[in-house]
């Protein structure tokens, strides 16, 4: 593998995870399902747990506070000779993140607290731009 096209790829990936969870954020702010920002740098599985999650939400009457705080590394580049897929392994920083009830509901509703959590994702080049392809993230305190 060229150090050009190692680096390229790793930056790349690196950049479509970091936007994939500004995007989710300014989309939970609004809880919108259809933030057209989460389709720039989240697809196919990744795009569809994003866009069910701000989904229940919104059905909820919840919306998003906070951001979370990405700590990605790139643990694998493949192929070899001309990497279009990565391996990210994050100790994602949710402690900064809430849900509040916004709706007038009246019901109560208390977010789970926040921390630091595992999460196993795969960016790749789709249609020429690297995105967020699948996502795992574990449970708080998992790293």
């Amino acid at each position: 593998m060229s150090p050009d096209k190692d680096s390229a790829a790793r930056s790349a990936a690196l950049t479509a995870y970091r936007e994939m969870w500004r995007a989710y954020d300014a989309a939970g702010s609004t809880t919108n399902p259809l933030f057209t920002e989460l389709a720039r740098f989240a697809d196919g599985d990744a795009l569809r747990s994003l866009e069910a999650g701000l989904e229940s939400d919104r059905k909820q009457g919840l919306v998003g506070r906070g951001e979370v705080v990405p700590h990605p590394t790139v643990a694998s580049l493949l192929p070899a000779a001309a990497p279009d897929t990565a391996g990210i392994v994050d100790c994602l920083d949710t402690s900064g993140a809430i849900r509040v009830r916004v709706s007038p509901s009246g019901a109560p509703f208390t977010d789970s607290p926040g921390g630091r959590r595992r999460v196993i994702a795969t960016v790749k080049q789709v249609k020429g731009a690297w995105k967020v392809i699948s996502l795992a993230p574990m449970a708080v305190g998992t790293c």
